[in-house]
């Protein structure tokens, strides 16, 4: 587990993890959103079209596709350095929290050197 340091109003350091978002995760938080989104989506197509079939037709169809979309997208963004940054560990050296490859030569676990 990576570790940030940053100071309270005290001026004490506090050790604070730092936490990346796994895929599974991430597929739990696509399936929630998914679920919450196709009931919106068959609610309104019932109240357009006046035909429950076609109303859950239309859902079932998106609530795969926006799932599969959705997935894809939060992985891309997880693999994005945009708002990220490298931190200081518990044991002293920096720790970029970019995939192996991305790290721009800082160490890339606190027992590394």
């Amino acid at each position: 587990m990576l570790f940030s340091f940053h100071r309270n109003k005290t001026n004490k350091d506090v050790v604070a993890p730092v936490l990346s978002e796994s895929p599974v995760r991430s597929l739990a938080k696509a399936t929630s959103w998914r679920v919450t989104g196709s009931i919106d989506t068959i609610l309104l197509s019932w109240l357009f079209t006046s035909d429950i079939a076609i109303a859950a037709a239309i859902g079932l169809t998106e609530v795969v596709t926006k799932m599969v979309l959705y997935y894809l997208h939060e992985r891309v963004w997880n693999r994005l350095s945009l708002g990220k940054s490298a931190v200081a560990s518990a044991d002293g050296p920096l720790v970029d929290d970019r995939p192996m490859g991305k790290q721009d030569g800082l160490a890339t676990s606190p027992n590394t050197g």
